[in-house]
């Protein structure tokens, strides 16, 4: 049961936090056409109001990759870039068992 998971940050440059996670909110919906992404989850820090978490489970290492070519991604990162700051990536780990749901 393997899987790979990615956890992230994405930090909106001052006063564009909103916007960022509409964004990110789309990607949320495309995610959920892929048959490959268990699980796409945003979060946010009350102390770190610019920076939205992303927690991302996959079907393997291969298939986030390949999600990061889809144009429908590149489209909403061509739009996102310029009111992000920063990228942090976290966390790449192997997951080997868990549940999740919202």
């Amino acid at each position: 049961m393997e899987k790979f998971c990615v956890y992230g940050k994405l930090i909106a440059k001052e006063g564009k936090a909103q916007e960022l996670a509409a964004y990110m909110q789309e990607v949320v919906k495309e995610m959920q056409n892929l048959d490959t992404c268990f699980c796409y989850i945003l979060g946010e820090k009350a102390d770190e109001p610019n920076s939205i978490y992303i927690y991302e489970v996959w079907e393997s290492e291969q298939a986030h990759n390949d999600s990061l070519t889809l144009e429908v991604f590149q489209n909403l990162i061509a739009k996102a870039r310029p009111i992000i700051a920063g990228i942090e990536n976290l966390y790449k780990l192997t997951i080997f068992d868990g549940k999740a749901s919202l």
